[in-house]
């Protein structure tokens, strides 16, 4: 899980973790592509905001995507 922006006003933190695609044919939820790694194995990235807190947890946001534009442009 790695962080990718962080909100003080709202005091979250916006964080994102790379998923492997449950099927052959899973694409990005926005725009249908998808990433792949040097090994050549197909990955997504799911998104989700964590508060603020002593045992903080994670709201994970819905879909799949590729890139973080994708994630904003889907939720916007």
């Amino acid at each position: 899980m790695r962080a990718i922006a962080r909100d003080p006003f709202a005091r979250s933190t916006l964080v994102r973790e790379t998923i492997q695609p449950l099927a052959g044919n899973q694409s990005c939820d926005f725009c249908g592509g998808g990433g792949t790694s040097r090994r050549r194995r197909p990955f997504l990235y799911r998104f989700g905001a964590e508060a603020d807190a002593i045992h903080p947890r994670v709201a994970w946001h819905r879909g799949a995507f590729c890139s973080r534009s994708c994630h904003d442009a889907y939720h916007a």
